[in-house]
């Protein structure tokens, strides 16, 4: 991870992974983390109701209603600030995500 990455680029990495259910090692790799830092930002999601979590033989994340709510708000903003340059697309497939009825852990 690059030090330059602020915490709401994190969180908005983790949340993007987590959308269709990951473990951490998932979220490590898919948001070029080291475990340091996941351990510091997953509780503080949890606590927030940014991401829940479904215990079975290792930990599933998912992305709840919330945390998809802080991704629209956080992509719209960079789209509003920085314009198309920004990926806007990922705002899309974000509301398509938030209307699928499928249990997390299935892909």
């Amino acid at each position: 991870m690059t030090e330059e990455r602020k915490e709401f680029d994190v969180v908005a990495d983790i949340l993007r992974v987590a959308a269709s259910g990951s473990n951490e090692n998932e979220i490590l790799v898919g948001c070029d983390l080291d475990r340091d830092k996941l351990e510091k930002y997953l509780p503080v999601m949890m606590l927030l109701k940014l991401v829940s979590v479904k215990k079975e033989s290792e930990n599933y994340y998912r992305t709840t209603t919330k945390g998809i709510e802080f991704l629209r708000f956080y992509h719209g903003l960079r789209w509003l600030l920085w314009g198309e340059d920004c990926d806007y697309v990922l705002v899309n497939t974000i509301s398509k995500l938030k209307k699928e009825k499928k249990p997390y852990y299935v892909r």
